[in-house]
């Protein structure tokens, strides 16, 4: 998606980067999705360094973990949009996370190291239509750094 700025006031246009989205179960462009969708990209996470990863979330809107400012070990809820813990789909790499030491559809995001996350791409909404009835508030998928060439 190449997207242009109106006239700016020494008549140069800037194009924007282009947006591709992956949390939707196959790669298409933002403006196609039809959802609200907050991408938290490497430079976000680069100056968030030190945080826990339900801190950089908190700062998002339609976002609030409650404990996102207590101890590593303490159980924090995500809620969505407003919508009750467990209401919000995890994904890393497109993959459902599920924590069998939950008997709720909620995932321990202290498991999670930020530094390893290359971005993250929030999708607001009712998604249960793709993701099944954990997605009732949306879904959060984490895209993790990829290895180099060398093994």
């Amino acid at each position: 998606m190449q997207c242009t700025l109106g006239p700016i006031p020494n008549g140069a246009n800037k194009n924007l980067d282009e947006v591709i989205i992956t949390a939707s179960k196959k790669s298409q462009k933002q403006s196609q999705t039809g959802k609200v969708v907050t991408v938290i990209d490497q430079a976000t996470l680069i100056n968030n360094r030190g945080k826990s990863l339900t801190e950089i979330l908190n700062q998002f809107s339609g976002i609030f973990t409650v404990g996102a400012n207590n101890a590593p070990g303490s159980n924090q809820e995500l809620y969505l949009r407003g919508a009750a813990t467990g209401n919000t789909l995890f994904l890393m790499d497109g993959v459902p996370l599920q924590d069998p030491n939950m008997i709720t559809n909620t995932y321990d995001l202290n498991n999670i190291n930020p530094e390893q996350i290359e971005r993250i791409e929030i999708l607001k909404g009712a998604q249960s239509t793709l993701w099944g009835s954990a997605a009732v508030a949306g879904v959060i998928n984490i895209i993790t750094k990829k290895g180099g060439p060398k093994k």
